[in-house]
């Protein structure tokens, strides 16, 4: 088995080579520009790797448009751009077990069922367990400092390897596990605690909705205003660091 495995690991590797090895098409500068506006205040080495890894994800995914929206390669680029920022210190890895993107013009509605109770909410984006990422196009264009909904999803899938989408996602080891459980949970209580006494807090509300919701919404934090959750989080940040062995904080070369 771990002779297989070595060569799936050859043959992934010689397919991404050959993905790289493509020449680049398009004005992919201002596309990157446009997904993440500070990108060219990055360090050469930092961008390499996310356009790297941001042709990876185009190539290795299916793309399907949904309600008669044609994905673009723009579009592509500008989702996979934003996946890339989260593997920026991660090797050999980019979302494998993510297959498809499904991209909606705008929100979308899906039919739940809780029990007897069937709601037909409205959404911006869906990790499925073992399937797709859902997004809405009109949202992911439509990011703003703190928020971004290609993250979010993308967090909930790497919440949820372990079969399980809790809140808690599958670190180095048991210290580091024990670690972010204690982190987690305590911010956690606290943000309820300050929305309900009504007091300003710093990550967005939606966070306070469940401990799974907690930890997408902090790794957006942690990607789009790293400073800001550095300070006001930093038992967090670090925690967020760890896991993506990355320090967006520090990734500028001003």
């Amino acid at each position: 088995m771990e002779h297989r495995g070595l060569i799936f690991d050859w043959i992934k590797r010689r397919r991404r080579r050959k993905i790289l090895a493509q020449p680049l098409m398009g004005d992919w500068r201002e596309t990157l520009g446009m997904a993440i506006p500070w990108y060219q205040d990055w360090d050469e080495g930092i961008r390499k790797k996310l356009l790297d890894d941001t042709r990876i994800f185009i190539a290795e995914k299916d793309w399907e448009g949904c309600k008669g929206l044609t994905v673009t390669e723009e579009m592509k680029y500008v989702i996979a751009a934003q996946a890339a920022m989260m593997l920026v210190g991660i090797d050999g890895y980019c979302f494998d077990a993510v297959r498809t993107i499904l991209v909606y013009p705008a929100s979308f509605r899906r039919e739940t069922r809780n029990g007897l109770i069937v709601s037909n909410d409205s959404r911006i984006g869906e990790a499925w367990h073992r399937g797709p990422i859902v997004l809405s196009w009109a949202d992911v264009a439509r990011s703003y400092p703190g928020r971004n909904v290609v993250v979010h999803e993308l967090a909930h899938h790497l919440d949820g390897l372990d079969g399980d989408i809790s809140g808690n996602p599958i670190l180095a080891n048991a210290a580091e596990q024990e670690h972010w459980e204690t982190v987690a949970s305590e911010g956690f209580e606290r943000l309820k605690k300050e929305l309900a006494e009504g007091q300003p807090v710093f990550l967005d509300s939606y966070a306070a909705t469940n401990r799974a919701e907690y930890f997408a919404v902090a790794c957006e934090a942690f990607f789009e205003v790293p400073d800001e959750l550095k300070l006001h989080h930093p038992q967090l940040y670090g925690c967020l660091a760890g896991l993506f062995n990355a320090d967006p904080a520090g990734w500028s070369s001003s």
